[in-house]
């Protein structure tokens, strides 16, 4: 079971640079193939300073970059775990070469299916510099096979 105690909890902020091949990599692999997310000169003929990163990606950075760390904290079995849902607000594009922070922290720990279900939802707020550029949110979910 999730400890409740766990809401509330902070995650150490992470701070990364994202290249621009990374972001043009991971573009074409989920097949976004507008200009401004894979060809330089066009996100900066259309005013851009390097290419945009696509919504998406800001999740998969963090998750990288964060690894298990909170699943193993919460002492969870990583294999059980399931991403549920993801939301983003963005109130600015986020471009290569860009130094991101992003500081997460458990906002809720809940159980559904009369307790057969747990759910951690983690928000994260990415900043550059002292500029708030996005708000993250996603939930996991963990099957407590041990409930009827």
């Amino acid at each position: 079971m999730v400890d409740p105690e766990f809401v509330g909890k902070k995650l150490d902020p992470v701070v990364l640079r994202v290249p621009r091949e990374r972001v043009i990599a991971f573009a074409r692999a989920i097949g976004e193939n507008r200009a401004v997310h894979v060809d330089v000169d066009a996100a900066r003929a259309a005013g851009f300073p390097d290419v945009v990163l696509p919504p998406t990606m800001l999740f998969g950075l963090e998750l990288e970059a964060r690894g298990e760390k909170l699943l193993l904290d919460m002492e969870l079995d990583p294999l059980r775990v399931l991403h549920a849902e993801q939301s983003f607000t963005y109130h600015r594009n986020v471009h290569a070469g860009e130094e991101l922070r992003f500081e997460g922290v458990v906002a809720d720990v809940y159980r559904r299916m009369n307790g057969r279900l747990e759910f951690i939802v983690q928000d994260s707020v990415v900043r550059r510099g002292d500029e708030h550029v996005v708000d993250l949110r996603q939930v996991l979910v963990i099957e407590d096979k041990e409930v009827a």
